[in-house]
């Protein structure tokens, strides 16, 4: 199940709004499927660059939503995205979160009842078994 559709963005964001960014001759008769779904799937690469493996792809946490909506909005806005209000501190924000969940510093939010265990990282093992040599049964070779 994706966690950003088209229809999400409409909700988010209105249909005239998204009509008008992703107009691209300038005459606005509605929203360019294509162009929205484009800034949908870099947004979801983008977030899926983060955090990959860390929830359940059957059941998304909302969280992921929240930010891949913030992602797509801003890249729609392009060199518009400064002038409007809370576009760019929402894009940093939600890569802030990103970077956070991937460190494990915070939930995704995903502990629901289909998915009871919190998503592991794919990060390297930092601990293992007891060492078989150790400076003291080597000393002297």
């Amino acid at each position: 199940m994706p966690y950003l559709t088209a229809q999400a963005m409409i909700d988010r964001f209105g249909e005239t709004r998204l009509a008008e960014l992703t107009t691209r001759d300038g005459m606005v008769t509605g929203i360019d499927p294509a162009a929205l779904q484009t800034a949908i799937d870099d947004a979801v690469s983008e977030v899926e660059s983060y955090v990959g493996g860390l929830y359940d792809a059957g059941n998304p946490p909302r969280a992921l939503t929240v930010h891949a909506a913030a992602i797509a909005w801003y890249r729609l806005l392009g060199d518009r995205a400064p002038a409007f209000e809370g576009a760019k501190s929402n894009y940093d924000h939600a890569l802030a979160f990103l970077r956070r969940a991937r460190a494990g510093e915070v939930s995704l939010g995903d502990e629901t009842p289909t998915d009871t265990a919190p998503g592991q990282s794919n990060a390297p093992r930092t601990a293992g078994p007891d060492a078989t040599f150790t400076r003291d049964s080597l000393k002297g070779f």
